[in-house]
This record gives structure tokens, sequence and C-alpha cells, in this order.
């Protein structure tokens, strides 16, 4: 049986003819979805044609008016498919499958578990990193260039460019150890010699912040 036979089945002669009760696995072939509802359309290479199925909507966590998590599958990834009432005319994608030939990320063979990942199709990375002693949160961005650590001891940015404000930001950060060492230890030329250091010194853990570093 194709997919035309199934979808043209008389579906009031019985509860089975032309339904697909319990769940398939399916492939992706278009994520086109022209009335902008998430929605993609599958193949099932289980049966003998090619034939696209219709729209079918996309199951997520957490869906609402222009609100929800948008985690839509590629075309080409492997998926698992339900049917409304068993009617395969209105399929819903459950979920994305791994497999022999689209393995999971290197995360992936965590035997302890302990790391949860998000990884987007062109590399960018978020791992919530649940090893005892070590938990951590950190942000990649596909060229491993840009990282972002978050744990308990801080946070830390290590990056080639950090711009603090805006895209356009301009001003180069002041070093905070080496300014309150210059300022300190900086004199003025007078008539009869240089002056002394300045009578307010610069102190730090007040003037020059203690928890915040910078290179």
């Amino acid at each position: 049986m194709n997919v035309a036979e199934l979808m043209g089945a008389d579906l009031t002669h019985s509860a089975t003819n032309g339904k697909m009760y319990g769940v398939a696995t399916a492939v992706v072939t278009n994520t086109g979805d022209p009335g902008e509802l998430g929605r993609v359309k599958v193949r099932y290479p289980w049966l003998d044609d090619d034939a696209e199925s219709p729209w079918a909507r996309v199951v997520t966590p957490m869906a609402g008016a222009s609100r929800g998590m948008v985690f839509r599958p590629e075309v080409g990834d492997e998926v698992l498919v339900a049917f409304e009432h068993g009617d395969v005319r209105f399929p819903f994608v459950m979920g994305s499958l791994w497999n022999a030939t689209d393995p999971p990320p290197d995360h992936g063979s965590d035997a302890d578990n302990h790391k949860r990942v998000i990884r987007s199709r062109s590399g960018h990375e978020i791992t919530l990193d649940d090893t005892p002693g070590a938990e951590k949160i950190i942000i990649v961005d596909q060229s491993a260039s840009h990282r972002i650590e978050l744990s308990s001891s801080g946070v830390v940015i290590d990056s080639a460019a950090v711009q603090i404000g805006s895209s356009g930001s301009s001003e180069g950060l002041v070093l905070g150890n080496a300014l309150l060492q210059l300022f300190n230890q900086h004199t003025h030329p007078t008539g009869v010699g240089p002056s002394g250091p300045p009578a307010q010194p610069m102190v730090s853990g007040t003037h020059v912040s203690t928890k915040h570093k910078t290179e």
C-alpha cells in the first residue's frame, strides 16, 4: 500500500481500514510551511513510494500564542510520527531520532549522563554540565572562538573581542590593577623637582574591583 491508497481508503467501513495506529518512522522532506505554523512534511521509507505526507504539526514541550519552544527538525532528519485517530491524513511529528547515519553530538556518549546539550546545525552549542563538583553552563559559538562559562565560582568570558553596551562599542577597557599602580606612583614635574604621590591613593577593593577580572 502507498500513501495515496492509505489516504483514499474508506474510513467508515472498519475501525482499522485505511488507518495507522501507534507510531511510525518517517524522514522530513519539507520545512517551508506556507501557513507559518511550524509544520513539516515527511515521507515514509517503509511504504512503496516517495510521496510526501500532508503538512504535519510538530509536538513541542511548550506552545501557545506567539510563544513556546521552536525546535523544528531539518530536512533529511528521521522522526517519529503518529496519526490523529489513526488517520494518515493528519500526521503529527512526535520527536526526532538519532541513527547510525546521524549520531548524536559527542556528549551523547556521556555514560554518567551528566550533560544536557543543545547543538544547532552550524555548531552553536549550549551545555548544561551536572558533573558533581564541577557543575557549569557553557555557551560556545560555532567557530569555538567565543565561549561563556557560568559556574558557582563566577562567569568567564573567553573571546578575542568583547564589546559591552552595543556592537558599536569602541573604547578600550581599563585594566584596574595597572591603573591603580600607575595612579599611585605617578608624579608631576614642578619647579623644584617631581611632586610626591597622590595624597589620596587608589585602594584595591574600594576603587578597583577584586571580584571582576579582565586581561
